[in-house]
């Protein structure tokens, strides 16, 4: 499933990660910077007591796809702060 943010700011410390599940567009995990941080306001949720949120969403640009993509917090496997 693809993500995609109503809200995002953007994150000014370098930050790299590695998510064990990617896009499905067959090149496999994906890992990069972080761009971004997202979430967005699901409207059915307060109708819905068995809603599980997703949680924070991270914009990660990695070279080897087309374009930066929004992956979900519990997906991600490492995560480490650059200086």
């Amino acid at each position: 499933m693809e993500h995609h943010a109503d809200f995002a700011i953007p994150v000014n410390q370098p930050m790299q990660v590695e998510a064990t599940v990617g896009p499905e567009d067959g090149l496999g995990p994906i890992a990069g910077r972080v761009i971004a941080l997202g979430w967005w306001v699901d409207p059915s949720a307060e109708n819905d007591p068995t809603h599980e949120p997703t949680g924070t969403l991270y914009l990660i640009v990695d070279n080897r796809r087309p374009r930066p993509y929004w992956v979900k917090q519990a997906d991600l496997a490492s995560v480490r702060i650059l200086d």
